[in-house]
């Protein structure tokens, strides 16, 4: 009976040690996993931040003021053209061929989202804040930029390539003195409402870099 009992305890501590190294290596394993996924977060993390620093940059020392500066003269020729006033027209004629359009990065977010690598914010509070920005605040901005080159192009542009001289711009006559100043206070606004959405991407920009600087910063 003693050789019987032992025989099956030896089975019995045979098992359990199986069942533990098994256990272990699940555990191992799960821990390696979650400090790999841990070090790629903080990457996918800094590199968002970076992406934010740099289009705040861009904003707020290039893209808002030129664009501020294109919307005041071009509200200025507006006005000259309502007076009929010549002075300074052929100066402020330059701001109707002038563009300048920039779209937020998106590469990293986009690249997390396809790849699923969002899964990795997992403070659901981060990952919606992210959702919110790229895919509301930023397609907001990038419509924007889209509509005042579409008006560029199809509206403005095509209208001064057969009415005037664009070399030596001169005051239109008559009913295209109306046209083009109607379709210049139509662009002031456009203007004006990108300015807009380029403002609110810089403010949520740099909500959004405090959050993911602080989760950078912590342990």
């Amino acid at each position: 009976m003693k050789k019987r009992s032992y025989h099956w305890i030896n089975h019995v501590f045979n098992f359990l040690a199986v069942i533990l190294g098994v256990y272990l290596a699940f555990y191992v394993n799960e821990k390696a996993q979650a400090r790999q996924e841990g070090r790629e977060r903080q990457l996918l993390i800094a590199s968002l931040a970076n992406d934010l620093k740099d289009d705040m940059e861009v904003y707020e020392k290039y893209q808002i003021p030129m664009n501020e500066e294109q919307q005041q003269r071009i509200a200025s020729l507006a006005e000259l053209l309502s007076s009929g006033d010549t002075t300074g027209l052929e100066a402020l004629s330059s701001a109707m061929l002038q563009l300048e359009n920039y779209v937020p990065t998106t590469s990293t977010y986009s690249s997390m989202k396809a790849s699923g690598k969002l899964r990795l914010m997992e403070d659901l509070a981060l990952a919606k804040e992210l959702s919110g920005y790229y895919e509301a605040t930023v397609v907001e901005c990038r419509a924007k930029t889209e509509f005042q080159t579409a008006f560029f192009t199809g509206e403005l542009l095509s209208w001064l390539m057969a009415h005037t001289d664009l070399l030596a711009f001169g005051m239109p006559e008559g009913q295209k003195k109306v046209v083009l100043r109607n379709k210049l206070i139509v662009y002031e606004s456009i203007i004006a409402q990108k300015v807009e959405a380029y403002r609110m991407v810089v403010d949520r920009s740099k909500q959004l870099l405090d959050d993911l600087e602080a989760r950078l910063s912590s342990p």
